[in-house]
């Protein structure tokens, strides 16, 4: 493919991402082959809505390599070994997609009913766990690779790998993908699947242009002006009270993350608070996290724009969604505490950075 075709191509496919929910933000990245040697991947930390074809990067296939100010996604590597690997493929989409995360938490192979073997093949195949973005996660994907799965893997607590040789086959296979990993989780832990859609979350409190707050009245009121205080880096504060979120809260007491991008954006760890804490332990309980969570109340989701503290949201419905599957699957376990410490300071000195930049 001629490298503006590609590009356009990757343009739209990312905006796709972003308007099916495949990803969150910045977690997920899309490229297109170009040529022998050579791929266009999306950059590393920038906003899918608004990127442009010249924020796009052109990757050498044999070292990774690449010229100009613009770093590609830091997972260029798995990308190039599926291009590698497969000369068939001229897409490859990582997706952060809901069931899919889940179920790469079992650690497992997964049957693929007899309606998708034709689009996924007979087992979908599971990556060991490392850390995103590193040559380990690169051998461990190389690996499954070698084995020659149909079109998708999964990454242990971190996501989906799906690759085709057409754009709208590869979107189609990650739909698949979500549908086949959907009925595992829900045979797994049944409880998940009688959840219904989750609420929109509702506006809490947000700063106005002339710096003042706007808050909501009652019980949560002098919390939200607290947490919009001049200093801090929030500007939004959005409560989720979700089926998931109030039932995980009633049956853990800490919700650990079980998934990456949980890790990097909300942080490695929340405890439950009660709403009848005082104020100085609910801020104590949400200093450097960027959510709150109160039993029967739901959860404080905070960002420095409404965008962002969307993104808490929708990771954090899917984190206590892990946490019920861990407790109807004893095999699921937390993150590693240390790689959470690790992944939370990495994106709020590096990617978050890169995503502010743009806007």
């Amino acid at each position: 493919m001629e490298l503006e075709e590609a590009k356009r191509a990757v343009i739209e496919g990312a905006r796709r991402l972003v308007a099916s929910a495949l990803v969150a933000r910045t977690w997920g990245n899309i490229s297109c082959r170009v040529g022998e040697d050579h791929f266009v991947i999306t950059p590393s930390g920038r906003e899918y809505e608004r990127l442009t074809e010249e924020q796009l990067v052109v990757v050498r296939l044999d070292d990774l390599g690449w010229e100009g100010s613009i770093k590609p996604s830091s997972e260029k590597g798995i990308h190039a070994a599926v291009y590698r690997e497969r000369s068939d493929v001229n897409y490859v989409i990582h997706t952060h997609q809901e069931m899919a995360s889940l179920a790469s938490q079992l650690g497992e192979p997964l049957p693929v009913p007899p309606l998708y073997q034709d689009l996924l093949g007979h087992t979908i195949t599971t990556a060991a766990y490392a850390l995103p973005g590193t040559k380990a996660l690169k051998e461990r994907v190389g690996r499954l690779l070698s084995a020659q799965p149909h079109s998708a893997l999964l990454m242990t607590r971190h996501g989906a790998l799906c690759f085709g040789s057409g754009l709208d086959e590869t979107y189609a296979i990650a739909d698949g993908l979500e549908t086949v990993c959907t009925e595992v989780i829900h045979a797994r832990a049944p409880l998940l699947a009688t959840f219904k859609e989750p609420p929109v979350p509702a506006i809490l409190a947000k700063r106005t242009e002339t710096g003042g707050v706007e808050s909501c009245t009652g019980e949560l009121k002098a919390l939200s002006d607290a947490l919009l205080d001049p200093r801090s880096p929030y500007s939004h504060i959005l409560l989720l009270s979700s089926d998931e979120v109030i039932t995980c809260m009633e049956k853990v007491q800490v919700l650990s993350a079980y998934l990456d991008d949980f890790a990097q954006i909300a942080g490695p760890k929340l405890t439950v608070m009660e709403s009848s804490d005082a104020l100085p332990s609910l801020l104590s309980a949400a200093k450097g996290r960027d959510a709150l969570l109160i039993r029967g109340i739901g959860a404080l989701c905070m960002g420095g724009t409404h965008a962002d503290a969307e993104a808490v949201a929708t990771l954090l419905q899917k984190n206590c969604k892990a946490a019920l599957l861990a407790l109807a699957v004893p095999s699921v376990k937390p993150l590693p505490l240390l790689d959470t410490y690790l992944m939370r300071f990495v994106y709020k000195k590096k990617y978050s950075k890169l995503a502010a930049a743009t806007k």
